[in-house]
């Protein structure tokens, strides 16, 4: 583990500057010096070893604007080997400075229609832009939200201050939103947040209340023993259970002699499932199934959505026809009353776990659930297309109004493409 020195305050104008390739002999003021031969500096701070507090070869470097800092990254990035260190200097902006120093906004509940023009002679009125930037969708139509840079802070506060939650543009029922743009670590914080959050959730829920959320354990299936199959009651056991008709296939298939003995023998054990694949079943392989998990209809893969669908949804249809394609770049459409849209969706589904929710009333072409680009937070709406109409209906039939995560579904046919353009 390595730690730098406790930074002094500094002014919201001072650069911090990452510098690696330091020799480990090297000291703060010996550092100091040598940048000062180029730019102003403020401090120097040398990462160490938090152990045996020896040189990490690299440094920290405040400057006391962006100015100071510029020069020192022109000086001494890739031009420079000190003695004692294998590679030139590596000397950039720290991460996240240069996000703080673009005193940069998020703007929100913009109206559709809104032009550049009228964004930028609103937000002038605070101060000098830098850069505007209207988020537009594939077809070139306003997303509702916008970037803007300002020179300095001191106008990126103002600005916040004197439009967030008081100022409706026109064309507009509802006032803007303004505030400080993420940065990519807040971002990449909020994503791990909500892994985590979704993983809490996971591990409070019994298995035995919602096996859904779980499918099969990893022994998943046998091969059929005197019309029998094996699956795990819990932790521990194995529960008996008759098979299906359509299962009880000459036993031992697929099964190696050491398993097909110890069946022989009357030992049943629990060997390994290969992820992909049967031993011993009468169903072809399902791609990208993790673990079997039987039902009176036949096996489906189901491994994902965190809250269970309706019995009717996971027994009325088969897996061998409501194969799933996942997340696909490309909507793949169904026929004519072949296509649903689907409304509050949970916040954490994605495409997946929507293919899988609809997947028990016919064969899924596609599913979608559409996502802000901006800040990668579900719209809760999206789109369910099966290969025929009978399977929309019968989704619409059970699934519209059914409660799931704590949401009821809206769902209804898709409008035509004729008089709807593609999304």
């Amino acid at each position: 583990m390595a730690e730098p020195h406790m930074l002094r305050k500094h002014s919201d104008d001072c650069v911090k500057l990452f510098v690696g390739q330091v020799p480990k002999h090297m000291t703060e003021p010996q550092l100091i010096a040598m940048f000062k031969e180029f730019a102003l500096v403020d401090e120097v701070n040398i990462i160490k070893d938090k152990a045996t507090r020896a040189s990490r070869g690299c440094c920290f470097v405040i400057c006391p604007n962006r100015e100071e800092a510029d020069k020192a990254v022109d000086a001494f990035h890739n031009k420079k080997t000190l003695t004692g260190a294998s590679s030139p200097l590596q000397v950039k902006y720290a991460d996240g400075e240069l996000e703080r120093l673009e005193h940069k906004l998020f703007i929100g509940m913009l109206p559709k229609n809104v032009s550049e023009s009228e964004v930028s002679a609103l937000f002038s009125q605070y101060g000098t832009l830098k850069d505007l930037q209207i988020l537009r969708g594939s077809q070139q139509t306003s997303k509702g939200c916008a970037f803007v840079k300002y020179e300095t802070k001191e106008q990126a506060v103002a600005a916040i201050e004197g439009l967030n939650g008081k100022h409706k543009m026109e064309g507009s029922t509802v006032p803007l939103v303004v505030k400080w743009a993420d940065t990519e670590k807040e971002r990449q914080a909020r994503k791990a947040q909500k892994a985590q959050s979704l993983a809490s959730t996971l591990a409070n829920v019994d298995p035995s209340q919602h096996p859904s959320l779980f499918g099969a354990l990893p022994m998943g299936y046998m091969s059929p023993y005197n019309g029998y199959g094996y699956q795990a009651t819990g932790t521990y056991g194995l529960m008996q259970y008759r098979l299906p008709p359509v299962q009880n296939q000459p036993a031992f298939t697929n099964l190696s002699p050491t398993q097909a003995n110890a069946l022989r023998a009357g030992s049943p054990r629990n060997y390994a499932v290969p992820p992909a694949g049967y031993m011993g079943s009468a169903y072809p392989t399902v791609p990208r199934l993790q673990y079997p998990l039987a039902f009176s209809g036949g096996i489906r893969p189901f491994s994902g959505p965190s809250s269970p669908v309706p019995p009717e949804a996971a027994n009325n249809h088969p897996a061998t026809s409501s194969t799933v394609s996942g997340s696909a770049p490309d909507h793949v459409e169904g026929p004519p009353g072949a296509n649903l849209f689907i409304y509050h969706i949970p916040q954490d589904f994605g495409d997946e776990d929507l293919a899988k929710a609809f997947q028990g009333f016919g064969r899924v072409l596609s599913s979608k659930v559409f996502v802000d680009k901006a800040t990668g937070v579900s719209k809760c709406f999206g789109f369910v297309s099966y290969d025929s109409p009978a399977a929309a209906q019968s989704a619409i039939n059970t699934m519209n109004g059914y409660q799931l995560g704590g949401k009821k579904l809206k769902v209804q046919l898709k409008r035509d493409n004729k008089q709807n353009k593609a999304y």
